[in-house]
């Protein structure tokens, strides 16, 4: 169902008064409104067994991304340099399932898990000749080195050329210390991806993240598809530090029975982890592990289409969402393509909407709106980390980025989430639209798995362009409390990265307008102003946006 957005100036000028109140904005009384059968269709086009899966590197992705620019020349975006697409290079690893191993041999016995069962392995070193061998294993906690935070869970020991088993997440946080690493909030030190880098900066030879459901927020099956076929990542920075030689993760009941074959126990170390006493334990288990792979360099494309600005056509607004998905893989109930509908297609879709409303406006934008179809976050942001690290216009000279990952399939909310409201000064744009909308802004429903960090924006907030995750609310219209987190659930133990997350036609699309509208509203707005939002004190972005314009 269709729904107008239509503001009145009284709720104008009632959301004006916002205590982050912004100077020189003009925020337009109609917001063009987004359509819902539109994004259907485009939805239900690239999810379709037609685009097998969108993976980086392969075929179907390749057709996507063709689905995009040919979209975007249909509504009339200026495609960049004379391209729609930006070329992202990469290096496909493919592990050899016939030959990968692993083993922990402790002085009372030998634990050998079944691959993919209870452990995946992927080379950590993409270019390398091979990967694994024979060296002792370290448990190191939750593998995080933060000064800033008196906290050193290498001190003491070097990991270097060892092995080491790693907890996921930030450590919890004390009664005394509520707000210690963000408190139940992840920060960047309880992502995987976080763990894999310090392990690489220590030395290490391989790094083993131990998998549990609850803290990782997906269960072992997520792990699973996600690592049972081609891993992709960007070409290795020269300037950077050698890679880890190995990566992966072992299930709890592997780390238990691993840690008891040379009698130590996982719950204690795990506890003794949780404080800053903790260091790490050199376990006198020896780790045996090869990893063979065939690697190739591929070339996928983030698919670019730009609104110039009226007024300010150097001053850029990008606004992303990722069109790939993990393709054809490990068949599920009979059915090999990984459609991802929900994710993302759903948010693609949405992206190709906002695209098309902006591009039929009877005015331009005052800033320059750049549509970005990311490719393989799927694989570790790879295209949106490739964007902020060889941007098509200057960071310095990009205002803002806002981000969609999931369009709402299942009607109208009464809240909404918006990752990074509260960290910028974004935020004066986004709750005074919101509250038009009468959506209440909620936090995080479950800031314990860091989302902020886990979606396309996060590359651009970590080179400091202050970025907003618009991802729809809970409380949904007309259905009982807790309906729309049992849904989450479902989706999240049942679907998340698995085949079955396909196109249905009980989807509705009122929901997924009224998020748009929210994107929309705060997106012009942005474009409209003549000031700068910044990051808030204390954010540990602002540091990177400082430098970056202290170059303008």
């Amino acid at each position: 169902m269709r729904r107008a957005f239509v503001f009145s100036s009284l709720l104008i000028a009632a959301c004006t008064a916002d205590s982050d109140s912004r100077r020189g904005l003009n925020m337009a009384e109609d917001v063009p409104t987004l359509d819902g059968t539109a994004i259907a269709q485009h939805m239900r086009t690239l999810s379709s067994d037609d685009f097998l899966g969108r993976a980086p590197g392969q075929p179907g992705g390749d057709i996507a991304a063709e689905y995009v620019a040919q979209s975007y020349e249909e509504y009339g975006l200026e495609a960049p340099g004379g391209s729609y697409f930006q070329a992202v290079p990469m290096v496909g690893t493919t592990t050899n399932t016939a030959t990968v191993s692993l083993s922990f041999s402790g002085p009372n016995s030998t634990v050998t898990p079944r691959y993919l069962t209870e452990y995946v392995l992927n080379a950590g070193d993409p270019v390398a000749d091979g990967a694994g061998g024979d060296a002792e294993l370290v448990f190191v906690g939750y593998g995080i080195e933060a000064s800033e935070n008196q906290w050193h869970d290498f001190s003491g020991v070097d990991v270097a050329g060892k092995y080491l088993m790693i907890l996921v997440n930030d450590p919890p946080a004390p009664a005394a210390e509520p707000d210690l690493f963000g408190g139940r909030v992840m920060t960047y030190y309880g992502r995987w991806t976080y763990k894999y880098e310090e392990a690489a900066r220590q030395g290490a030879l391989g790094a083993l993240i131990v998998h549990e459901t609850e803290p990782s927020g997906y269960p072992w099956s997520v792990v699973r598809g996600g690592w049972s076929g081609e891993q992709f990542s960007l070409p290795p920075d020269p300037n950077g530090p050698t890679p880890a030689g190995m990566v992966g993760w072992i299930s709890v009941d592997v780390a238990r029975a691993t840690l008891t074959s040379a009698g130590l126990d996982f719950d204690e170390l795990k506890a003794r982890a949780a404080t800053r006493a903790f260091n790490a334990v050199e376990t006198g288990i020896t780790v045996s592990a090869t990893v063979e792979s065939s690697v190739r360099r591929v070339e996928t494309k983030n698919v670019v289409g730009l609104i110039r600005g009226s007024e300010r056509p150097d001053e850029w607004i990008t606004v992303s969402s990722h069109y790939d998905h993990f393709g054809v893989g490990e068949a599920v109930d009979g059915d090999s393509i990984y459609n991802g509908a929900y994710d993302n297609a759903s948010g693609t879709a949405m992206l190709l909407n906002l695209a098309s409303t902006v591009a039929a406006m009877p005015q331009r934008p005052e800033r320059s709106i750049l549509f970005i179809a990311t490719a393989a976050e799927e694989q570790g942001l790879l295209g949106a980390q490739w964007y902020a690290q060889s941007p098509l216009h200057p960071l310095n000279q990009t205002v803002a980025e806002i981000n969609i990952d999931g369009a709402n399939l299942w009607g109208e909310t009464d809240d909404v989430i918006v990752h990074g409201e509260e960290r910028s000064a974004l935020g004066a744009y986004v709750r005074p639209r919101a509250a038009q909308l009468g959506l209440t802004i909620i936090p995080d429903a479950e800031p314990e798995k860091g989302f902020f960090f886990r979606s396309d924006h996060f590359p651009f907030a970590k080179a400091g362009v202050p970025s907003l995750y618009v991802e729809h609310g809970r409380q949904y219209r007309g259905r009982p409390d807790g309906w729309g987190s049992d849904i989450r659930r479902e989706y999240t133990a049942s679907r998340y990265h698995a085949p079955s997350d396909e196109y249905s036609e009980d989807f509705v699309f009122d929901g997924a307008v009224q998020q748009g509208a929210l994107v929309l509203s705060v997106l012009l707005d942005v474009a409209g102003d003549d000031s700068w939002p910044e990051w808030n004190d204390g954010q540990e972005f602002k540091a990177a946006r400082d430098a970056m314009m202290s170059g303008r």
